[in-house]
Order: C-alpha cells, then structure tokens, then sequence
C-alpha cells in the first residue's frame, strides 16, 4: 500500500516528528556520531522541541511531513540559507539559494517512496518560496542519504564544512540541484 501524501507540519505532528528524528538519526548516524549523542536523545526534549518550532509562526523554517493515512512518516524543512557565508561564498554563485534543512524519514519506511515524494515535495516548497536553486549538506559516511539524492539529481559537490553542533565535530558534504 503506497498511498503517501505530503502536507504541512502542524504542532500535533511534534510527537511523531520527534520519534521519527530520534530512529532516522540513530540509523543513520550510527558509527558517524558518538554514540552518547545518539543514546541521548531525549522523546520529551525532542518532542519539545519541536512543539515550539512548529508553534513559532515567524520561523523562516518551511516544515512538510510525508504521510501513509494518519501515520507520519517522515518530515523535512526548507529555509533560506542557515550556514556561514565563508560556506557559501565556495560556491561559484549564491543568489536564488535555497536550503533543504532536514529530511528525516523512519526507518520502517525507507525505500517506500515516501521519501522520494517528500524530498520532490521540498523541493516545490523551496520553488514556491522563490529560490531557484538549492542546497543541502550530508554526513560524510551517511552513504544512504548521499545515494538517494544523487538518484534525485542532486549533486555532489566538492564543498565540505564540519557540523559542530556535536562533540566530535561531523565532517559534512554540500549537494546542490537546479530547481527551475
């Protein structure tokens, strides 16, 4: 049964959201991030969290979510660009630029489709909040993710930068697409 759809966050989401974050970072991170990070994280605080995000409407943050009947998938969110300009300024044009923030999907519904329909889903998101290209950055080691957007042309790109919202620091990649 393949009868996904996606549609607008809403605060009711925030449980399922944080569910879902907590089992997509803990399969996909496993090995890349410290696994006390991993072990760490919180439903409540997760859940919290995501309460005020979804419940702040001046949030540049766009947040979908991809859903099979009631159940919640997965999300993702598309914002203008969060990352420093010495990251940017490595790419040969910045103007129309986009960021696909998060992608998240449970691991119970990985190659489903419902991932492909949510990443084609931000991406019209980010077209119809006027940016013409877009970005996003990967784990280095997430092989997965990085396999999946290339099949969904996004590309590779040279472009590194090391998330260091974490202890240890995360090495990541930057992708890149054409939206128009």
């Amino acid at each position: 049964m393949t009868d996904f759809r996606v549609r607008r966050a809403r605060v009711d989401d925030a449980a399922p959201i944080a569910d879902i974050h907590i089992a997509a970072w803990t399969t996909a991170y496993r090995g890349i991030m410290a696994d006390e990070i991993l072990d760490s994280l919180d439903l409540d605080r997760q859940t919290a969290g995501w309460t005020r995000s979804l419940s702040d409407e001046t949030s540049p943050m766009s947040t979908l979510v991809a859903v099979q009947g009631q159940r919640v998938l997965g999300f993702g969110g598309v914002c203008p660009p969060r990352d420093t300009a010495e990251v940017l300024s490595q790419l040969p044009e910045a103007s129309g630029l986009g960021q696909l923030a998060a992608i998240n999907l449970h691991p119970e519904a990985f190659g489903s489709g419902a991932g492909a329909l949510l990443l084609h889903a931000l991406e019209d998101e980010l077209q119809a909040l006027g940016f013409t290209r877009a970005y996003l950055m990967v784990a280095e080691g997430n092989d997965r993710a990085m396999r999946f957007y290339a099949k969904h042309g996004w590309h590779r790109t040279e472009i590194t930068h090391v998330f260091d919202g974490v202890s240890p620091a995360v090495p990541e990649r930057m992708f890149t697409i054409n939206l128009g």
